[in-house]
């Protein structure tokens, strides 16, 4: 079976039980730590994905996270590394938040700026983010230094480039650079 079927069962089956139990907002906030970790340590998925791993030592990572994560995410992630689909968690997180923007969840939105937002340009873009929208949004910041300054949107797979690094690129492309 290919895996973006998959993730998405998962993530439809982590959604469904995350809205009986009400604690979808709070789902939604361990897998974006969960991204967050393994943006910051990229060997984090693999390390759990790997078959020659000891399945203890595994365990015992996931012991580690346990005060971090609601016992319905940290479930999933188990049953995920024993079952041998820790690989799926990129996509999986990914379907889970487009799932619950599909049954009027917030529309998930990624911001890279050059450097972290200010609390106070981080309420002012989420508020016209909402206005423009007509719908919540929950936003995903990323730093990445080489968009130089403004920001740059994903928005339900599309990019929305208002950084300087894209601004040039498009000069650059009518001068015939």
């Amino acid at each position: 079976m290919r895996e973006e079927p998959l993730a998405e069962r998962y993530a439809q089956a982590l959604l469904a039980a995350s809205q009986e139990g009400k604690v979808t907002d709070r789902v939604a906030q361990d897998l974006l730590l969960l991204r967050q970790i393994q943006e910051e340590l990229p060997e984090f998925v693999p390390f759990l994905a790997h078959p020659r791993i000891d399945p203890a030592q595994k365990e015992e990572v996931l012991l580690s996270m346990d005060a971090a994560l609601h016992p319905y995410t940290r479930n999933l992630l188990r049953l995920l590394v024993r079952r041998g689909r820790a690989g799926l968690l990129p996509s999986l997180i990914s379907a889970y938040f487009k799932a619950w923007e599909g049954v009027g969840g917030p529309v998930h939105i990624v911001v890279r700026s050059a450097r972290p937002l200010s609390p106070e340009a981080r309420a002012k873009l989420q508020a016209r983010l909402e206005e423009l929208l007509k719908r919540a949004v929950a936003l995903e910041e990323e730093v990445a230094p080489e968009l130089l300054a403004g920001v740059e949107l994903v928005i339900g797979g599309k990019r929305v480039d208002a950084s300087l690094r894209g601004r040039l690129a498009r000069l650059r492309q009518v001068l015939g650079g």
